[in-house]
């Protein structure tokens, strides 16, 4: 369905303006950063220094989506070694002369156009990145602009910056304008497009004439800029866009229904055996407040190809993905990179790095890895939950099977495992300059790799931290219950590698229940998500979209995600 357009919502670098740089002014800039120091070294080793911590800034914001201050990002990243008092007190200042030495230039036609789209009765707003709380409202003011854009996000003094969908959403909110009819015009696929489109804006258009982007800091790359996802129209140049929004004085806005959204994805999981098309699925589900999705590793070629990956972004892909075989083939082969025949085992090898592929087009932020079984008897720990259902867990039979079973698995991993870090090995090759992280969950079954030990091994083969930690909320309660692993383990010692959470609720160890459904103390839980961690709601397919729906409330209300 196309909803009219009621409101633009513009990017600046490399969309309104671009810039070159200007050696010289750049030089006199440094000089006067330099002096306003008193630093004891060379310009040049003054420029590397502000270089290399800019660049772990950078990093940091990238993975988070958050922006810090002036004051904040000086103090803390840039001149941490100088009195906190004497840095926030010239922030502004050093951060002004930081940016220097490049000249800022309108792209063609941007005074006219902006001011023939207000002239048309379209509400204007900006949304950019960027770490300067000053230039932007100089510039609208230089050019006469100020009066037309009421509502102006900068990620500097907002908090947070695309593609987070929060920015979008506020704009939307204060213009007092649908979501869906506000149409953004960028240049980035990856932070304006993903962004614009997870906060369910109507129209995405992106300006593609590479000639006219310049050097500008707010506008370099965040990495991966490959997605599949397309905007609705692309243009060469802001004039074009008169050809798309005509006039609108006489046509009447729709009034401002604040929909629920929700900083948070949902898995294909729920869609396994729903009578709904799997496409059908991503819309009722956006519908109710999520702003993304994880492909699980039911998700075959065939559904894949199924869904829209125009509008709906997924963020996170669990393999195998897509599945060539159905979970039922798989789990009989044993197809996992534990496994001691080395064929199959370069089999689930392949597999995941087929999923690292497909989150590389898709823009995916994560990939979820399951690291293999320990070849056991599976009798024993079936027995235990059988007991469990019947209330039999402090009994002498049950805590007999619970030595047993921890006894077997301590004589039988060693093989398994070494498989797993060899297979590892390779897998963190493959996806080192990706982009994307991996994500090593914590499973179900006390005879799946990794236990706590075995995570720590497995993370201590690369200090990076796209490999961390994939906290699965549902498996780590059932093996609490079962007694084999403190849930809060997993937390005390891996919350500073966790990669992404899968939330759900656990009955007994009956998981992947909506939540408020079990015993899951999710408020205890929320302060070990970091805020770069990838929250999805792992839950199956017989909850409702109301439970659903109720799930996202609760776990905004506990502090696991954040209502936008």
């Amino acid at each position: 369905m196309t909803h009219p357009i009621f409101a633009i919502c513009f990017d600046v670098g490399g969309t309104l303006r671009t810039s070159q740089k200007n050696p010289t002014a750049r030089r006199a800039a440094l000089t006067q950063l330099h002096d306003a120091l008193e630093f004891e070294g060379s310009l040049e080793a003054l420029e590397e220094l502000l270089k290399t911590r800019g660049k772990a800034y950078r990093h940091w914001c990238i993975q988070t989506q958050y922006e810090l201050s002036e004051e904040d990002l000086w103090t803390k990243y840039l001149l941490p070694d100088y009195p906190a008092d004497f840095v926030r007190q010239h922030a502004m200042q050093f951060n002004q002369l930081w940016r220097s030495g490049r000249d800022r230039v309108l792209l063609p036609h941007m005074v006219e156009t902006i001011q023939e789209l207000s002239a048309r009765g379209y509400k204007l707003a900006i949304i950019s990145n960027t770490t300067s709380s000053l230039e932007t409202p100089r510039m609208l003011a230089q050019t006469g602009l100020e009066a037309l854009f009421p509502c102006v996000i900068l990620s500097t003094t907002f908090g947070r910056r695309k593609p987070n969908p929060s920015l979008f959403i506020a704009a939307a909110r204060q213009l007092g304008i649908n979501p869906e009819n506000c149409a953004f015009v960028g240049n980035d696929p990856t932070r304006d497009l993903i962004g614009a489109r997870q906060a369910g804006f109507g129209k995405v258009i992106l300006l593609t004439n590479t000639d006219t982007m310049g050097d500008d800091p707010d506008d370099e790359s965040d990495g991966n800029e490959k997605t599949l996802m397309k905007p609705d129209i692309l243009i060469h140049e802001l004039s074009q866009l008169l050809d798309v929004f005509t006039n609108i004085h006489d046509e009447p806005a729709p009034a401002w229904q604040d929909q629920p959204l929700y900083n948070a994805a949902l898995s294909t999981m729920w869609h396994v055996n729903q009578q709904a098309e799997f496409n059908q699925t991503f819309h009722e589900a956006k519908k109710i407040g999520f702003a993304r999705f994880e492909l699980n590793h039911r998700v075959s070629q065939q559904l894949l190809e199924q869904y829209d990956h125009d509008q709906f972004y997924i963020a996170t892909v669990h393999e195998p993905c897509p599945a060539d075989l159905s979970y039922e083939e798989r789990k009989a082969a044993d197809i996992a990179i534990s496994n001691l025949d080395e064929q199959v085992r370069k089999r689930a090898v392949d597999d995941i790095k087929r999923s690292i592929d497909l989150a590389v087009k898709l823009n995916a932020r994560s990939v979820v890895i399951h690291p293999g079984t320990v070849n056991c008897d599976k009798s024993i720990e079936n027995h235990m939950r059988n007991m469990i259902q019947t209330d039999k867990r402090r009994s002498p039979e049950y805590l007999q099977l619970l030595n047993d079973a921890i006894a077997e698995r301590e004589k039988l991993v060693k093989p398994n495992f070494d498989q797993v870090v060899r297979s590892m090995e390779e897998i963190i090759r493959f996806a080192s300059g990706s982009g994307v992280a991996l994500g090593l969950e914590n499973r179900y079954h006390f005879d799946d790799i990794p236990l706590p030990d075995e995570l720590e091994i497995l993370l201590s083969l690369s200090d990076e931290d796209w490999l961390g930690f994939q906290y699965d909320v549902g498996h780590a309660q059932a093996l609490d219950v079962l007694g084999f692993v403190r849930h809060f383990e997993w937390l005390e010692r891996f919350s500073k590698r966790m990669i992404g959470v899968h939330l759900h609720d656990v009955i007994c160890i009956k998981d992947h229940q909506a939540v408020g459904k079990g015993e899951v103390d999710f408020a205890a839980i929320a302060p070990y998500i970091p805020t770069s961690a990838q929250r999805t709601l792992e839950i199956g397919p017989r909850a409702s979209l109301e439970e659903l729906a109720e799930s996202l409330k609760l776990l905004a209300d506990k502090g696991c995600i954040e209502k936008i």
